[in-house]
């Protein structure tokens, strides 16, 4: 699989040619069609799109002003997603640290009618503290009565970044946006003096209906085409970069991955279908809407696994959320590998449940999920979500070896004969109360019981 790999090369003129992949956008639709022409292309006997609407979001004008009463000071800042279409706010800053309950509990009160300060990661944290995503975060701020939320990343540089305030993709009722650390340490020395500080956050965004297509492609399999493994990661990204890292890196090795199979004289045993997902970014519009469809038709019953490709690069092992039986087949799995691959592969295995990216549907309907274990390293963590994130960070050979690797485990789960079950409804719920995201799920309206 590393002879003739094309991902690089497609991920590169992508970059250079699409720019930023946003759902909704004139970007995103040409990104759809290079998707669709590129499996296509490469011989894939079935090539489909489906269809969802979307309320798609754009950024507009954003300004973010601090003062003191004797003077004001302009912090540059970028707008979240999901955010108001006309908004202009002023109301006095708090600090709300990491934005956690017990965060906002220790406001109280005071935090009605304020614009809150809020760390996207966890800093000074109490041990064992699990952090939420920003979009739970900005929901329990609103709870609280918040009028306002300014998020302060945590990444060194004067790096900004967006991403989603909204848990379901729908416009959030207050304007957030967010600043660089160094910016939100110099407010919160301020506040820490008992400086009176009072926030202005004025944005204007854009919003409308469009429809957006998830690109799917099949090859079918030659002893059990009835039985589905789903390979999928999101195709779109933010509009601040290219996204060449999030998910441009997953998205183009699963299309190379797909030309590498479609081109091998020997078929997996099992049906692969790959999907690149738009509408990751605002709210897992696109494989919310692909599991809807598969539960009201059915098909969800035919799909065995899904292996979800989200900034994966170079895999050092393999993560499985899924009951009793999962973590022993990819274990063994990944030891079969790393014994005829000791280049980079390591054998990893992680049983680390999480959210918030495509597989999360699909797991919520009981389907067992795997995923690649990576470690990109700091400079490309450092740019998720902001204006960096753009080819320069990406490794050709990272993505050659998502498509080996993820590869070799394709056949061999294709050619296991007895796959462990699906998730039983209690197994399920017992799973993601063990792994602590009941919290985050309630929040986000997902909780299913």
């Amino acid at each position: 699989m590393q002879e003739n790999a094309q991902g690089y090369r497609w991920l590169r003129w992508s970059t250079e040619h699409i720019g930023h992949r946003l759902t909704g956008s004139a970007q995103g639709a040409r990104a759809e069609n290079l998707a669709d022409s590129l499996f296509r292309a490469s011989g894939l006997p079935v090539v489909e799109r489906f269809p969802f609407t979307a309320q798609a979001w754009s950024r507009g004008t954003v300004q973010l002003t601090i003062s003191d009463g004797a003077g004001a000071l302009h912090i540059a800042a970028v707008a979240l997603a999901n955010t108001p279409l006309e908004s202009s706010v002023e109301a006095p800053l708090l600090d709300a640290g990491n934005g956690l309950p017990e965060d906002l509990a220790r406001l109280g009160d005071r935090a009605k009618g304020a614009a809150l300060l809020i760390n996207i990661g966890l800093v000074a944290a109490m041990e064992g503290a699990r952090n939420l995503h920003r979009s739970e975060k900005a929901a329990l701020a609103m709870e609280a009565g918040a009028a306002a939320l300014v998020f302060v990343n945590q990444v060194e540089g004067h790096i900004l970044l967006t991403g989603t305030a909204s848990i379901d993709g729908t416009l959030i009722p207050v304007p957030a946006a967010c600043i660089a650390t160094e910016d939100g340490v110099a407010l919160r020395e301020r506040l820490s003096k008992h400086e009176a500080l009072t926030a202005r956050l004025a944005m204007g965004n854009h919003s409308n209906l469009v429809s957006a297509c998830n690109i799917i492609a099949e090859i079918h399999g030659t002893s059990m085409p009835e039985e589905v493994i789903v390979v999928g990661g999101h195709l779109d990204c933010w509009d601040l970069a290219t996204g060449a890292t999030d998910n441009g890196l997953g998205s183009f090795s699963i299309l190379d991955l797909a030309r590498a199979m479609a081109g091998f004289s020997h078929k997996p045993e099992r049906t692969v279908r790959f999907v690149l997902f738009m509408g990751e970014e605002q709210g897992l519009l696109g494989s919310r809407a692909l599991v809807k469809h598969y539960k009201e038709s059915g098909e969800l019953a035919r799909v065995k696994c899904m292996i979800n490709l989200d900034m994966s690069g170079n895999p050092q092992g393999f993560g499985v959320g899924g009951p009793d039986g999962w973590g022993d087949l990819i274990g063994a799995l990944s030891k079969e590998i790393s014994t005829i691959d000791t280049t980079s592969f390591q054998g990893k295995v992680s049983q680390e449940v999480w959210l918030h990216s495509d597989h999360q549907p699909f797991l919520l309907a009981g389907v067992p999920v795997i995923y690649p274990l990576s470690d990109l390293g700091k400079h490309v963590y450092g740019c998720y979500h902001s204006s960096c994130d753009d080819i320069h960070l990406v490794d050709p050979q990272a993505m050659v070896n998502n498509v080996r690797f993820v590869g070799q485990l394709i056949y061999r789960l294709a050619a296991t004969r007895d796959l462990p079950p699906a998730f039983s409804e209690e197994g399920l719920r017992q799973r993601l109360i063990d792994a602590k995201l009941e919290q985050p799920l309630r929040i986000g309206g997902d909780w299913p019981w």
